[in-house]
């Protein structure tokens, strides 16, 4: 019998949930937040999960999801003779003032070391002690290995200001970066760019767009059609998956 698992989708911007029954998954809801202090993110978490109805519910699962751009990703090896804070300084040049915590992606024998307020452990592992908390980095790369990566694929993870860039080939890793935005025109410019670095050839790729607010999924058909009017893409046909984030936890717990 399946088991129901109830999954969050968190960044400093906004929160979502789900219900993951199986194969089936029901949106609950969506929420932007306003104030940003400690106290007032767990404000309206509360409020959220009130108004969702979810704190009248028992799961057998918990997972979350957190998005944050400064996430890198590092050998085993790299990982194991270091630390994660100085990973994450060495990677980010910046001061660290949250929390910095890693998930160990085994069958790529990688690590993803990135930053995580203290706000987000203290009120999910409070409200759900068996909460699998993980980043998003982690869960759509684990998601995307789940099945065959063979042919060379773009995955487009969009987030309301940032995307994820994500791309396999022949079962293997190729690249992995979080890039800010503000219109599609700046995912263009960085898709075509890595493309261009990589030396990929772009009618040799296969493109699958990630979305699950009305926000980013309302970007989906303006990008493909200002992709398909570049030269170089007019025979690729981007693929869109919805509620990626959701999709992608089902094995993390």
């Amino acid at each position: 019998m399946a088991k129901k698992q109830l999954a969050f989708s968190l960044s400093a911007l906004s929160i979502s949930a789900a219900e993951i029954d199986g194969e089936a998954i029901t949106f609950l809801g969506h929420a932007s937040f306003v104030g940003t202090k400690d106290f007032q993110y767990k404000e309206q978490l509360n409020q959220f999960i009130q108004e969702k109805l979810i704190a009248s519910k028992e799961y057998d699962e918990y997972s979350l999801s957190w998005f944050s751009p400064f996430s890198s990703l590092v050998p085993m090896g790299v990982f194991a003779a270091s630390s994660p804070k100085a990973i994450f300084a060495a990677s980010f040049n910046e001061e660290v003032t949250s929390e910095v915590d890693y998930n160990r992606i085994s069958e790529l024998s990688i690590v993803n070391v990135y930053s995580i307020p203290d706000w987000v452990k203290s009120f999910f592992v409070m409200r759900y002690p068996r909460i699998v908390i993980q980043h998003e980095g982690t869960h759509a790369i684990r998601g995307i290995f789940e099945k065959s990566s063979f042919k060379l694929t773009c995955h487009l993870n969009l987030k309301s200001t940032y995307f994820q860039l994500i791309i396999v080939e022949h079962n293997a890793l190729k690249f992995f970066n979080t890039f800010e935005f503000s219109a599609v025109e700046d995912i263009l410019y960085y898709l075509t760019f890595t493309i261009q670095q990589l030396q990929i050839a772009p009618n040799t790729t296969l493109i699958q767009l990630h979305a699950e607010t009305d926000e980013t999924v309302a970007l989906v058909p303006e990008f493909t059609s200002k992709l398909t009017k570049m030269n170089d893409f007019k025979q690729i046909k981007p693929t869109f998956v919805a509620h990626s984030s959701f999709k992608f936890q089902k094995t993390c717990v």
